[in-house]
This record gives C-alpha cells, sequence and structure tokens, in this order.
C-alpha cells in the first residue's frame, strides 16, 4: 500500500462502493479485507420509486422504524442520496414491501443485489484497485497513521453480530473495525444488547440452519404461527424487532408458514417451492451501532470533533437505524455512505 493514496479496510458493498467514488476522483487505492462480511447476502435496497412516495415519506418511516434513536441528519443523507440509486443501477422491476415502510420501496436486482453490484463494481474498476486478501489489527493501522499521517483510511468491516453464537453473519464479523476506530481515536456508540437487531425468521434445521427467509413474503400471503399453529399475532406485518420479540415470548421457535403464498412470488425470492412450513427462530442479524460519523463520513472523537483523515461507512458505524433497521435500508446505507466516504477521502488525500 506504499503507493496508494487511499485505504480501504472492508471487501464487502460499502468498502468497494468506496474504493469505486475515490477512483473515480483520481485516488489511488488498496483495500484490505478478509470476506465480503454480509453483502453477498443483500437482497435489496431502498429507494423511493412510486409516485406516491417521497424522501420525505421514506425519512419519516425509517426514523419510526428506528423508534427514533435515529441521527435524523444521516437518515436525511441517506434517502436524499438514495434517488440517485435509480438511475445508476438497471433494476430488476421487483418492487416489495419491507416490514415498516408505508409503500413498496425494496428494489433489487435478481433478489442479488449484494453481490450483482460488487460484481459490477469490480468490473468497472479492473485493476485500478490494489486488493489485499488478509486480517488487519489496530496496531497496524495505528503505525501507518503515524509512517502515513497525509492518508486517509476509511473503515467498513461491517457489523459485529458474528460474536453470537447462532447468528446470520460470519463468525469473523465480531467488532475489530470498532477496535481500529477507536486505537485512531474516533468514538463509539450504541454497542450494546438495544441496538441488535435480530431477524425473526432464521432458519434453525437442515443444511441451510442460519439463513433467514425473506420478511416480504408476509406481504404476500404468508403467516407466522406458533408452534400448536395458532397465529403469532393478529397481524405479524409489524417491524422485525416486535415480530421477533413475539416470537421469543411464544417459546422462542415459530412456523413461517408459506402455504397461501403464490409459487410466482416465491420463485421471485428463489424460495424451493417444496418449502412451505419452515420452522424459524429469531438471530443477532444487524448491529445497528458502531463507530460515530457525520454525514460526509468522517470518523468523530468523544468530543464530536472531526478524527483527521479517519473515515467509516456500512454497518460498522453508527446512527443511520436507531432501535431497529428497516428491510432493504443495510444495502441503501451502504450504497449512499460508501460513495460519501470514497469521494470525500479522495478529495482530502494529501492535505490531512
Amino acid at each position: 500500500m506504499e503507493d496508494s493514496q487511499i485505504l480501504i479496510v472492508g471487501g464487502g458493498l460499502a468498502g468497494w462502493r468506496a474504493a469505486e467514488a475515490a477512483v473515480k476522483d483520481g485516488a489511488s487505492v488498496t483495500l484490505v479485507a478478509n470476506g465480503a462480511g454480509n453483502s453477498p447476502h443483500i437482497h435489496a435496497l431502498n429507494c423511493p420509486v412510486l409516485p406516491e412516495d417521497s424522501v420525505r415519506q421514506f425519512v419519516e418511516d425509517t426514523l419510526a422504524g428506528g423508534r427514533y434513536g435515529n441521527d435524523p441528519v444521516l437518515v436525511e443523507t441517506m434517502c436524499r442520496e438514495s434517488l440517485s440509486l435509480k438511475e445508476e443501477f438497471d433494476f430488476d422491476g421487483t418492487l416489495i414491501r419491507p416490514l415498516g415502510c408505508s409503500v413498496p420501496r425494496c428494489v433489487s436486482i435478481r433478489h442479488a443485489i449484494g453481490p450483482v453490484a460488487i460484481a459490477g463494481i469490480k468490473e468497472r474498476l479492473k485493476d485500478q484497485v490494489r486488493v489485499e486478501s488478509r486480517t488487519v489489527t489496530p496496531e497496524e493501522l495505528v503505525a501507518l497513521r503515524s509512517a502515513r499521517p497525509e492518508m486517509p483510511i476509511i473503515i467498513a468491516t461491517g457489523g459485529w453480530c458474528g460474536k453470537y453464537g447462532f447468528s446470520t453473519n460470519p463468525g469473523y464479523m465480531k467488532g475489530d473495525g470498532l477496535r481500529m476506530a477507536e486505537a485512531l481515536g474516533a468514538a463509539t456508540k450504541d454497542v450494546d444488547e438495544a441496538h441488535v437487531q435480530y431477524e425473526p425468521t432464521v432458519r434453525v434445521e437442515g443444511p441451510r440452519r442460519g439463513i433467514p427467509v425473506i420478511t416480504t413474503l408476509l406481504y404476500e400471503g404468508a403467516r407466522m404461527l406458533r408452534m400448536d399453529g395458532r397465529d403469532l399475532l393478529p397481524d405479524t406485518r409489524v417491524n422485525k424487532d416486535a415480530l421477533s420479540r413475539a416470537i421469543f415470548n411464544a417459546g422462542g421457535y415459530a412456523w413461517y408458514d408459506l402455504t397461501d403464498v403464490p409459487d410466482e412470488k416465491l420463485l421471485e425470492c428463489k424460495m424451493d417451492l417444496s418449502e412451505r412450513m419452515i420452522k424459524v427462530a429469531p438471530a443477532p442479524h444487524s448491529s445497528l451501532g458502531g463507530i460515530v460519523i457525520d454525514p460526509s463520513c468522517h470518523a468523530l472523537d468523544q468530543d464530536g470533533n472531526v478524527v483527521p483523515g479517519l473515515f467509516a461507512c456500512g454497518e460498522v458505524t453508527a446512527g443511520v437505524h436507531g432501535y431497529n433497521r428497516l428491510g432493504g435500508n443495510g444495502g441503501t446505507a451502504a450504497m449512499v455512505f460508501g460513495a460519501i466516504a470514497g469521494r470525500q477521502a479522495a478529495s482530502e488525500r494529501g492535505r490531512i
């Protein structure tokens, strides 16, 4: 990385998005990562596409979904900047309504926008980014900052739910990015149980144990049943945190009943048509706290001051989602703030 102007730590969607934006602005980039985190499982992202939708409605849904524990400025930034995604990507026309959204706004590329977007970025960049497949330590970043104080560092290592035994996250995602940021002087917040979002419909049996079943099927005729066959709630089209609590209160497990979901909807979601009754349980899925940032993705210290040359984006950050993340907003946040971090770091390189 001696010849690079920017270092990005993290190989998921936010990191690659930052790399693309930085290269576009003329910076040379090294990206170091030990995996792609949760990005291969990003189904879709939210942006207002229907005439009856708007940035303001998107903001209101996100704040309400997060029980108003979000940073309103970060939410406004994400929702406003999401508009550009409609023009940037060739969506396949699939539009679904995530739990907590007042209208359908979750758009997809074959229900695999994470891997599709990363593959597209890598193809566009070709050999313009130096990639190192390895683990970075906080000590290494401190030494690099001492030796190369003019080099911006972008932390995009993803969340920390991998520390739990039963989780939808890869086991290596235990919060290394938080320790890196703290070692460089940045503050973290909301790194507690109250800021862990549980995915309510995670398979507990079979070869796909630990893989969630998409909750948008609850708008397509799916039902959530107690283990004795009774309805879990009068209406299960509630936020994921509320649905997870209901399952815990009912004994920790539930049946995800897809009997009444049309075959074409199941096929759209890449579901096996033979799976009509799936045993599920809530599992840690998204960490909602992390590195404190401003709307330009600068990492901030305990006093709210910018840590020179340090940026963060994606699930490693705090403030966007509050106490609950709407389905689809993880992809939107990665795309929006990844691009912001890359552009901002490129604009500040060499003059920190």
